[in-house]
C-alpha cells in the first residue's frame, strides 16, 4: 500500500484526490440513481449538468466554446434535421433558456478566472462609450416600464433584458480571456469549418425536403438570422483572403461554393442584399487602387442585371427569382407583409414623437393610432421592424445613442484587426467583420436582430469580443 502511494505522488496524484474523486464519483451516482427514481431516465442529465458545470468552471475557454458551439449547430423548431436540438431554446424559467443560463455560466466562469488570477477585467475603449449607454438605457427603459402602470414587475423587467445582457456581458466577458494566440487562431480556424459543416447540412435540408417551404413549393435551409449571419461572414472572410491574395487553405476554397449556395437557398432577402453590400466594400477596401477604379462599372452592370431580372417574365417562376422580383419597390405595397412593415414603422414613429426621449419603456407594447395595420401578429407590439427604432422606443433616446455607439465601437475594432494584424487570415476576418456590420446596419432597417434575437446577438457578441482580443493580442502573445 505504502508503495502504490508513493507511486501515485510521483504522477502527481495525491491519496487525497482519490478520495475526492472517489467521494464525488459515490455521490454522483446516488444523485442520479435518485433523479431516474423522481424524474426517470431524463433524471440522468441532472447529474452530469452538475458535473458538467463544475468542470467549465475551472475552463473559460472551454465554456466559450461550448456556448458558442451550441449556439451554432442548434437551430429552432423550423430545421427539419435534428429537430432535439430545438430544447436548447425551450423556456426554463420566466422567458430564461438554456442558452441564456450557460452564456450567464460562461460569462461568471470567465470573470472568476479573472478574480483568481488577480487580473483586472477591462472594456475595450471602443465598445465603452456604447456599453455605459446601453447600461444606462436598459436601467431607464425598466424603470419607465414599471412607471407605465402595467403591473410590470422589476423581476420581470430583468428578465425581458436578458438578450440585451448578452450583448453587454458577452463581449466583454471574450475580450478578457487569458488565451495564447496561437490557441486563438486554432479556434477561429475551427468556427470557419464549424460554419461550413453547418452550410452542408441546410444543403442537405433542402435536398430532403426537410425544412420549411418557401414561395410555395421549395424549402429553405436556415431561416434564423444567427445562421445566415455566421455564413455569410465566412463567406466575406473568404472572398476578402481571396482579394488580398492571403492564400486560404484549399478546404476554405473548396466550401466557398457551398457557403454561397446555402445563404442564396436561404431566401433571406435581406441577408442577400448585406452579403452584396459587403462583397462590394471588399472588393472595395481589399483591392488595388488600380481595382477599385472597375467598381463604379461593377455596380452599375449589377444594377442592370438586377433590372432585367425583374423585368423579364420567366415561365419557370423559380422561387428565388421571385424572391428577388419582390424586392423591386413596386411589389413592396402590393405584400401583406411588406405593407405590414410599413404600417408598423407609421405607428411606432408616432409612439416615438409623443414620447421622444423615455420611449415607451420596456414591455409596453405600441398602439396602432398612426395606421391600421394589415395583419396582426402575436407579440407584434412589442417588436418593431428597424433595430434603432426598437431601441429608441424600449430604452429611449439613450438607447438610440447605445445602438449607434456599440456598432461603431465594432465596426472600429473590426477595422484595427484589418489594419493591424500581421497574419493574412485575420486581416481577412477583420475585413470581412467591417464590411458584414455595415452590412448589417443596413438590413436592421428592415428587421431587427442585434439584442433582440438570442441566439444572433449571442454570436454576433461573441465576434465583437473576438475582435477585441484579436486587437489585443495584435502585438503580443496572450492577454
Amino acid at each position: 500500500m505504502g508503495a502504490m502511494t508513493r507511486r501515485l505522488r510521483v504522477s502527481g496524484v495525491g491519496v487525497g484526490d482519490l478520495r475526492v474523486a472517489a467521494i464525488g464519483s459515490l455521490a454522483t451516482a446516488l444523485i442520479a440513481g435518485l433523479a431516474v427514481h423522481k424524474a426517470g431516465l431524463a433524471g440522468v442529465l441532472a447529474p452530469l449538468a452538475v458535473v458538467g458545470t463544475l468542470i467549465l468552471l475551472r475552463r473559460p475557454v472551454t465554456a466559450i466554446v461550448v456556448v458558442l458551439a451550441l449556439t451554432i449547430l442548434c437551430e429552432g423548431p423550423t430545421f427539419g434535421l435534428f429537430k432535439f436540438t430545438s430544447n436548447l431554446y425551450i423556456e426554463i424559467y420566466k422567458g430564461m433558456t438554456l442558452v441564456d443560463l450557460l452564456m450567464l455560466l460562461a460569462v461568471v466562469v470567465i470573470a472568476l478566472d479573472a478574480i483568481r488570477h488577480r487580473r483586472r477585467m477591462r472594456i475595450p475603449r471602443p465598445l465603452l462609450p456604447g456599453f455605459v449607454l446601453l447600461l444606462l438605457g436598459m436601467i431607464a427603459g425598466a424603470v419607465t416600464g414599471h412607471a407605465a402602470g402595467l403591473g410590470l414587475g422589476l423581476r420581470q423587467l430583468v428578465l425581458l433584458e436578458i438578450v440585451l445582457l448578452s450583448l453587454l456581458l458577452l463581449p466583454v466577458a471574450i475580450a478578457n480571456l487569458h488565451i495564447e494566440r496561437r490557441h486563438l487562431l486554432a479556434l477561429l480556424g475551427g468556427a470557419m469549418a464549424l460554419t461550413i459543416f453547418k452550410a452542408v447540412l441546410g444543403l442537405i435540408e433542402v435536398a430532403g425536403h426537410y425544412g420549411e417551404p418557401i414561395e410555395g413549393t421549395a424549402t429553405l435551409t436556415y431561416y434564423e438570422p444567427a445562421a445566415n449571419w455566421l455564413i455569410m461572414i465566412a463567406l466575406l472572410t473568404v472572398f476578402a483572403a481571396v482579394a488580398a491574395r492571403a492564400k486560404p487553405p484549399l478546404w476554405m476554397l473548396l466550401g466557398s461554393p457551398l457557403l454561397l449556395a446555402c445563404l442564396v437557398l436561404s431566401y433571406r432577402r435581406s441577408f442577400w442584399i448585406a452579403a452584396v453590400l459587403g462583397l462590394l466594400l471588399v472588393l472595395l477596401f481589399g483591392i488595388s487602387p488600380t481595382g477599385r477604379r472597375l467598381l463604379v462599372p461593377t455596380a452599375l452592370v449589377i444594377a442592370a442585371a438586377v433590372w432585367v431580372l425583374g423585368s423579364i417574365h420567366f415561365q419557370a417562376q423559380l422561387p428565388v427569382v421571385k424572391r428577388v422580383e419582390s424586392l423591386a419597390p413596386s411589389k413592396l405595397t402590393t405584400n401583406v407583409q411588406d405593407r405590414y412593415r410599413l404600417d408598423e414603422r407609421a405607428n411606432v414613429l408616432g409612439e416615438i414623437r409623443a414620447h421622444p426621449i423615455t420611449g415607451l419603456g420596456l414591455g409596453v407594447p405600441w398602439q396602432a393610432s398612426v395606421q391600421p395595420l394589415s395583419v396582426e401578429h402575436e407579440e407584434g407590439r412589442q417588436y418593431v421592424h428597424f433595430a434603432a427604432l426598437w431601441y429608441w422606443l424600449k430604452l429611449g433616446i439613450l438607447g438610440l445613442v447605445a445602438y449607434i455607439a456599440i456598432m461603431v465601437g465594432a465596426a472600429v475594432l473590426a477595422w484595427r484587426v484589418w489594419r493591424r494584424s500581421a497574419e493574412p487570415l485575420v486581416r481577412a476576418f477583420g475585413l470581412a467583420s467591417l464590411c458584414g456590420i455595415a452590412g448589417l446596419v443596413t438590413i436592421e432597417t428592415t428587421a431587427s436582430f442585434t439584442g433582440i434575437d438570442a441566439r444572433f446577438t449571442v454570436l454576433f457578441g461573441a465576434q465583437i469580443g473576438i475582435l477585441a482580443l484579436l486587437d489585443r493580442t495584435s502585438r503580443g502573445r496572450t492577454v
